[in-house]
């Protein structure tokens, strides 16, 4: 039986990233983990540390994606209000979380178990805890929701676990094909491909490095002999170019 494609998106809150003072790099790597597990992530969205905002767009995805991920704001701070926002997204109440308050308590043993610091510890009522080994404080799932903090390196420790529950879609093959010729000169060729291989996704991306100049040609799809087969014809018209190709 094949299986059925997964779908997932990405839900970035935080005025900071919207501000620019923060790079965001969550999405891109959870949209790696996600690729190579087969699961396909549709939409990404960014919104600002509004309770009404992040409420309306965690229901929209929750109904439209079989996997949610958002990133950002279950911090101590006042303007950390994802947990609470969520909470009633999902019509739930806020309890203190017994498990998550004995993970704090011995983390902050030798120090003191603020308020603000005890904040983390109260959840939905009807949540899974995701565990946290840097900070402690722990993520949750509800529904079919992963809510994970912001900082990258605690968000990818805890996305990497996270990829090993999930349900895999079937995976992808892709193969990446470079070459010095322009857009203009390979435009047409790689139209015809596409359209002789129409069940691959193949998408240019011009780049500049070391001040010079090509076009990475990334080939995806769910056969490998397809892949393949694309790519050596892209590779052998690029060389008949004088195109210098390579294979990554």
């Amino acid at each position: 039986m094949k299986k059925q494609r997964k779908s997932s998106g990405i839900v970035i809150i935080g005025n900071e990233i919207l501000s620019g003072k923060t790079l965001e790099t969550n999405s891109n790597y959870m949209c790696n983990q996600l690729f190579n597990i087969g699961v396909e992530c549709e939409e990404i969205k960014i919104i600002k540390d509004n309770k009404l905002k992040i409420i309306e767009t965690v229901r929209r995805f929750s109904k439209k994606f079989s996997y949610v991920f958002t990133s950002g704001g279950i911090g101590p701070t006042h303007d950390d209000i994802t947990t609470a926002a969520i909470t009633e997204a999902f019509n739930q109440k806020l309890c203190l979380n017994e498990e998550a308050k004995k993970r704090l308590e011995k983390h902050y043993s030798d120090d003191v178990l603020t308020k603000a610091r005890l904040k983390m510890a109260y959840l939905p009522e009807k949540c899974r805890l995701i565990d946290n080994p840097v900070s402690i404080a722990p993520g949750f799932v509800i529904k079919n929701v992963y809510v994970l903090p912001g900082v990258p390196k605690i968000f990818q420790i805890m996305a990497n676990e996270i990829i090993k529950s999930l349900d895999e879609g079937k995976r992808y093959y892709k193969k990446t094909v470079s070459t010095k010729l322009s857009e203009g000169i390979i435009g047409g060729y790689i139209e015809k491909i596409q359209k002789k291989f129409h069940s691959l996704e193949i998408g240019s991306y011009p780049y500049f490095k070391k001040n010079s100049f090509g076009v990475s040609l990334v080939i995806k799809g769910e056969e490998e002999k397809i892949v393949a087969e694309a790519t050596n014809e892209i590779f052998s018209f690029i060389e008949s170019k004088k195109g210098s190709p390579k294979i990554f």
